[in-house]
């Protein structure tokens, strides 16, 4: 399952850098605005601008290299700040990671309520 997600990722996903480590990882993954931190609300309303209001992103990347909170991401210029993440797995065995971003030097919406 890791493998048929990792290639989807390469096909479809977004060029993001990945600092973890101290190490840069060019690689390939999903990232998406959202509205909240919760899985409910994955799939909000753009406003007339396309933009979501909140300033909150998921990432959907491979397990390799794991991300972890407190990493940074570039994404189409841009810099992020993972504060949260988690492997998901199937069978315990992990398919990919999941993780909720900020934009860095923007407005820090995390411990608001939606």
């Amino acid at each position: 399952m890791q493998r048929m997600v990792e290639k989807i990722l390469n096909a479809y996903g977004t060029a993001v850098t990945l600092r973890h480590g101290g190490t840069d990882y060019e690689l390939r993954a999903f990232f998406q605005p959202v509205r909240s931190k919760s899985w409910q609300y994955l799939e909000g309303n753009y406003s007339p601008l396309g933009e979501i209001p909140r300033g909150q992103y998921v990432y959907i990347g491979p397990v390799e290299p794991a991300a972890e909170a407190g990493d940074a991401l570039t994404v189409g210029g841009k810099d992020y700040w993972l504060r949260r993440t988690e492997l998901i797995r199937d069978a315990n065995s992990p398919v990919y990671c999941w993780g909720m971003c900020v934009e860095k030097g923007g407005e820090d919406t995390w411990g608001r309520q939606s």
